[in-house]
Parts: structure tokens; C-alpha cells; sequence
């Protein structure tokens, strides 16, 4: 426990001394973020803030693992966070060049992200991350469908915090709280570089989040949320936690739900179940502000969280 709490107190203090250069860097290059017309209207005023903040989530997780862990397990993390950014990257970088009004085509980035999965899945079956925890049934092995399921998992998953990143702090802090879930879950269980690396991300996170509190001065882009959604799959699997992780994650799977649920309703029925989607977007319609709007996202997040401890507790 001390050393992950070293390792994200060194992290955070590394990652507040860095984003004003970051967002210095950014600046000068022109990384602006475009808003797009669905938005609400008051997101106009974001247009031309810095993007592709995940740069550093990146910079640091891995200069943590070359310098505290080197595990095999540690790298197949610390490669899903660097090959989910690397997709996200190249969406940005196609966004803020203005080679497309949402940056690559769907199709491009969902065949790019199965690639990154299916590499992680494997990457997690050799790292030998197979036994899984169960509500009910305990830990349960599951051989070779650990490839398949997880790269679902990370394309879920990073979408769905692709998603959830469309207000000053919400995704990062989201992001935050099941990290500190999957931490105290890899210490539990022993899952020992799950517990580094998801240390490593907290921390840069924590630090992250104050220049991305609202007004932000930098966004995380599709650099950061799809690197952390890939990254978070990949230690919640090896903390065991991939049937929790619906659990654990339940901001984002609602976000995601609510964005299938209304585009089925206006294709279907011609009608809206939500003002705006995804969900976060219905809440700011409705008049709420983006830091009210956060900590109650954070406040479900934490319940998940702590909903999910409990069922890990039981089966461990």
C-alpha cells in the first residue's frame, strides 16, 4: 500500500509541474479543440483550448513501469494505455487538422481499437491473467476466452470513456474513482503491477484534473480517454475484475446506454427519450451546471466502486 501511495504522490506532483508545459506546447502547435454544432450551446466558448492532454498520462505510466516494475504484466498495461492513445491521437490529430468534423471515420477507429484488444487479450493471457472473479462463483479460469473477452472489454470501454469526456472533469474524475477500485482490488488479490500502474494513473490524473476542472485550460482528447479506457481494461483484468467491471465502470455504461436508447428512439419512433446525449449533455439542457453535474456523475461512480469492493471482498 505505501508504495503505490508514494508511487501516485510522485505522479501527481510530476504531472502538476508538467501540464503548464503541456499546455504551453500545445498551444503554440495549434492542438485547439473543435466543437461540434451538437453540442449545447455553452460549450462554444471551449472551442481552441488545448487537446490531446493524455499525452502525459502516457509519458509517465510508462516511465513508471521502466523504473518500478518492468513485469511482463505491467507492460501488456502500460501497452494498452500507449496503443489505445495512439489511436485516439490519430483522431485528434485528423480533428484538429480539420480532416474530418469528428476526426477519423467510425469505421476506422473501431478496426483500430479490435486491433489494439486483441493484442492486449493476448498480452493478458501470456501475462497468465485468466482467473477472473465471479459474483457467486469465486474465481473462475478462463483459458484462452480471456483474448476474446477482453478485447471487447477494451473496445468498450474506451469508447464508452470516449463518450463520457464531454464536460470540464467528468471523465477524469470518473476515471479516478474506478481506478481507486481497481487499486485496492490488485492489492487485495496480489495483482502487484495492476496496482502500480492504476497508482501511476491516479496520480497523473489527480494533476490532469486540476487544469481540466472547469474552465478547463487543457482537455484530455480522444488521446487520453481512449488510452485510459484501453488501460483501465486492461488492470481491471488483471486485478481479476472483468465481470465487475460493467459494475465498477457504471458512469460509463449509462452514458453509453443512454446514447444507444435515444438514437433507437429517434430512428425508430421519431422521438427523444433524452433532451441530448449522451447522458451528462440531457443534464446540461436541463440546466445544470458542469460542476454540479460532475460530482453527482462522481457521487454514482463511488457507489459503484463501493458496491464493488464489497462483492470482491466477498469472493477473495
Amino acid at each position: 500500500m505505501s508504495h503505490a501511495i508514494i508511487v501516485a504522490a510522485v505522479c501527481f506532483v510530476v504531472g502538476v509541474a508538467l501540464y503548464p508545459v503541456l499546455i504551453t506546447v500545445l498551444t503554440r502547435l495549434g492542438a485547439g479543440q473543435m466543437v461540434q454544432a451538437y453540442n449545447p450551446s455553452n460549450h462554444r466558448g471551449k472551442a481552441g483550448t488545448p487537446t490531446m492532454g493524455g499525452i502525459l498520462f502516457c509519458l509517465i505510466a510508462v516511465a513508471v513501469w521502466l523504473a518500478t516494475d518492468r513485469t511482463q504484466a505491467g507492460f501488456v498495461i502500460a501497452f494498452a494505455l500507449v496503443g489505445g492513445a495512439a489511436v485516439g491521437f490519430l483522431d485528434d490529430l485528423a480533428n484538429v487538422r480539420g480532416l474530418g468534423s469528428l476526426g477519423l471515420r467510425v469505421r476506422q477507429k473501431l478496426v483500430l481499437q479490435i486491433v489494439v484488444g486483441v493484442a492486449v487479450g493476448f498480452g493478458l493471457h501470456a501475462a497468465g491473467a485468466t482467473a477472473q472473479a465471479l459474483p457467486l462463483a469465486g474465481m473462475v479460469k478462463l483459458g484462452w476466452a480471456i483474448v476474446p473477452l477482453s478485447a471487447i472489454a477494451v473496445v468498450a470501454t474506451t469508447n464508452a470513456v470516449n463518450l463520457t469526456d464531454g464536460v470540464d472533469g467528468l471523465a477524469g474524475s470518473c476515471v479516478a474513482i474506478a481506478l481507486v477500485g481497481a487499486l485496492v482490488a490488485s492489492l487485495w488479490l496480489g495483482a502487484g503491477s495492476a496496482a502500480v500502474l492504476a497508482a501511476a494513473l491516479l496520480g497523473t490524473i489527480a494533476a490532469f484534473l486540476l487544469y481540466n476542472w472547469h474552465p478547463a485550460r487543457i482537455f484530455m482528447g480522444d488521446t487520453g480517454a481512449l488510452g485510459l479506457g484501453a488501460a483501465l481494461t486492461a488492470i481491471c483484468v488483471e486485478a481479476h475484475l472483468l465481470w465487475l467491471l460493467p459494475l465498477l465502470g457504471v458512469v460509463f455504461a449509462v452514458e453509453t446506454a443512454s446514447v444507444i436508447v435515444n438514437v433507437t428512439a429517434i430512428t425508430r419512433f421519431q422521438r427523444r427519450v433524452f433532451r441530448a446525449s449522451p447522458l451528462h449533455h440531457h443534464f446540461e439542457k436541463m440546466g445544470m451546471r458542469e460542476e454540479r453535474l460532475v460530482l453527482l456523475f462522481a457521487a454514482g461512480g463511488a457507489v459503484a466502486l463501493t458496491l464493488t469492493l464489497l462483492t470482491v471482498h466477498v469472493v477473495a
